[in-house]
Order: C-alpha cells, then structure tokens, then sequence
C-alpha cells in the first residue's frame, strides 16, 4: 500500500490530516486522513497543516486526535 501524499504542489512528504472546505459557512476543518479518493478533500503533511490560513472572515476548525 503507496503512503497518502501531501496534496501542496511539490511537497511529497506524507499526509498527515485532510483539509475540507464549507464555502456556504466560510469554514475549513482540518482533522486526521479521513477516506481516500474524496474529491472535496486536501491531505497535507503536517508542515502545511500547521501554516494553514484561510480568507480573512474565515474560522479553521482543527479536529485533533485523542493520543494514549
């Protein structure tokens, strides 16, 4: 099984989280891989995923998982 990739142009670490938008709500979650071959989802390695910014007005909502 390949490792997910981040989707930024030219990075080729691996995912770490998947990035979805609500446009209508003008929101952004950003929470652990979720499925793979969702169109409407970004995977970003954690570098992106940590200098995420959104449009100003925007909220980022960050789903973090729970560790041991």
């Amino acid at each position: 099984m390949r490792d997910r990739l981040c989707s930024k142009v030219g990075c080729a670490r691996e995912a770490m989280s998947t990035l979805t938008y609500d446009y209508g709500d003008q929101m952004a979650a950003l929470g652990p891989l979720g499925r793979a071959g969702d169109p409407h989802a970004h995977d970003l390695c954690a570098i992106h995923a940590d200098r995420l910014s959104v449009p100003k007005g925007w909220v980022v909502v960050r789903h973090e998982t729970l560790r041991a």
